[in-house]
């Protein structure tokens, strides 16, 4: 064997990691990746709901987040007339 080929050979090896490490890993991978569409789903909404209310409907910010004027808003739209 040369001594290049045996440098490789010894990377390799160096790189492997033991398959403990890997399952870890690769469940982490996975916890984050399920947690993290809910996690967009709610911040989509939050800037759907600034974007909507203040810049469409040119309220003030602080009215967004006011369960008030959600429920004023469910009222108007749900109401029997």
């Amino acid at each position: 064997m040369t001594e290049a080929a045996s440098k490789k050979e010894s990377k390799d090896k160096a790189k492997k990691r033991p398959k403990s490490s890997k399952k870890w890993m690769r469940v982490t991978f996975l916890i984050g990746k399920w947690l993290s569409i809910p996690v967009l789903c709610v911040v989509a909404l939050a800037v759907g709901l600034v974007l909507g209310y203040v810049y469409l409907g040119k309220r003030p910010m602080d009215d967004v987040y006011e369960a008030e004027t959600w429920r004023h808003l469910y009222d108007l739209v749900f109401s029997q007339t």
